[in-house]
């Protein structure tokens, strides 16, 4: 469902992008990639009223042989009564009077009506403002998969043709998850768009954080591991371009962790994560390309520093020391030298102090 354009007595800004990023979401997921059969897909672009989404779902829900129901909503998100969240139709107004804004449509009427349906799983994606509020009783039983959380707006760019939110997740379908499984999972996307949307510069909105709003998930059981598509990038872990992709999933990760304009709340929970990817990155790297190998030595180097950072300095001293052998070996003038020795020779201060690590 994708509502972008808005007609009186709606005084909603217009989406154009709503329409294209449904379109485009449908195709990839009924695609050559895409786990969904494309005969079983219904697209429904810019609908006036609930019938035209409603009526084709409760279709849908009628059908006894589905493993997957998924609903997928692009366009304003409303609230309605008791501040829940409304999907909006065309007609749509921002507000109503003591209820739900008129026309609209409640997502707890899509849930209700997702939980008559037969299917093993069911699941929902949300790319609206305030899709969050979505989160809870009202989808028991449903995966949700939301562009943010309950009081944020979810962005997108003017010029382009497709939303922050599902424009980064159809580039993760498009690309893939190099050290992923063949299967693009729902939690898998989750993992990935909660790193890469925060640290994707957003439309300026005069608020900080300058990125996109973090998703937010709801799992029922095992359902994070329902895959949409074929991860494209899988089995390329080990090859050169696996390497930088991963590497630059990495750099984004650890901008999370560091306190700069763009991240004025940086997550130190993140630190392990960080530490794990690096660990795992700087052992294939030394393997595939050589312990001496530029990239190699700024993978290693990034790890060393981070392990300390997350407060283990004594093995940042031992990972560092080994760097700065190497590097002397080979050349007593090498570029990256310098910068070994002093990262050694910092976490060999905190190591001997006994302080706590600086991030």
């Amino acid at each position: 469902m994708g509502t972008g354009r808005h007609v009186p007595p709606s005084s909603l800004t217009p989406m154009p992008q709503a329409v294209t990023t449904a379109q485009a979401l449908g195709a990839a997921l009924g695609g050559d990639r895409g786990v969904l059969d494309p005969r079983r897909i219904k697209v429904v672009t810019e609908p006036a009223d609930t019938r035209q989404v409603l009526d084709p779902l409760r279709r849908m829900v009628r059908e006894a042989d589905v493993d997957l129901l998924l609903f997928f909503y692009c366009g304003h998100g409303l609230l309605g009564r008791d501040d829940r969240l409304c999907l909006a139709l065309t007609p749509s107004s921002q507000y109503g009077s003591g209820g739900d804004p008129s026309p609209s449509l409640p997502f707890a009427d899509v849930a209700a009506l997702m939980r008559e349906s037969p299917a093993r799983h069911k699941a929902a994606i949300l790319d609206c403002c305030f899709s969050g509020r979505a989160l809870g009783p009202e989808s028991h039983g449903i995966h949700l998969l939301t562009a943010c959380g309950r009081t944020q707006k979810a962005l997108f760019p003017p010029e382009g043709t497709l939303t922050g939110f599902t424009g980064e997740l159809l580039r993760i379908l498009d690309e893939g998850v190099p050290d992923g499984l063949p299967y693009l999972g729902l939690s898998t996307l989750y993992d990935r768009l909660a790193v890469v949307l925060p640290t994707t510069p957003a439309p300026p909105t005069g608020l900080l954080p300058a990125g996109y709003p973090a998703p937010h998930q709801q799992t029922v059981d095992g359902s994070g591991h329902l895959a949409l598509a074929v991860n494209p990038a899988h089995g390329t872990q080990r090859t050169p371009a696996g390497l930088h992709a991963r590497a630059a999933f990495a750099q984004r990760l650890k901008k999370l962790t560091e306190q700069s304009p763009a991240t004025p709340a940086p997550d130190p929970a993140r630190l392990p994560q960080l530490v794990g990817v690096l660990t795992d990155l700087a052992g294939d790297a030394v393997d595939l390309l050589g312990p001496l190998d530029d990239f190699s030595i700024d993978v290693r180097r990034n790890h060393a520093v981070m392990t300390g950072v997350a407060g283990s300095p004594e093995r940042a001293a031992v990972l560092l020391s080994a760097l700065v052998d190497g590097l002397r070996t080979k050349s007593s003038s090498h570029r990256a030298l310098p910068g070994a020795e002093r990262a050694l020779a910092y976490w060999t201060r905190e190591l001997s102090s006994g302080g706590t690590p600086r991030a």
